[in-house]
């Protein structure tokens, strides 16, 4: 995976982010920046998954 910019990412997330809400979701802060973490290269996609993983469990 390669990585990216902050704003590469912002670019992403705002793409994202309006894809969802057409289905009528959100994201909050922890998941958005979980991604963000992601595709800047600040964690690894395992490391993502364990994440996200956590995150749903304490929904």
């Amino acid at each position: 995976m390669s990585l990216r910019t902050e704003e590469q990412a912002e670019n992403l997330m705002a793409s994202a982010k309006a894809s969802i809400a057409i289905e009528g979701l959100t994201l909050d802060e922890s998941q958005e920046s979980l991604v963000k973490k992601c595709l800047t290269g600040a964690i690894t996609h395992k490391e993502f998954i364990k994440r996200a993983l956590e995150l749903s469990r304490h929904a």
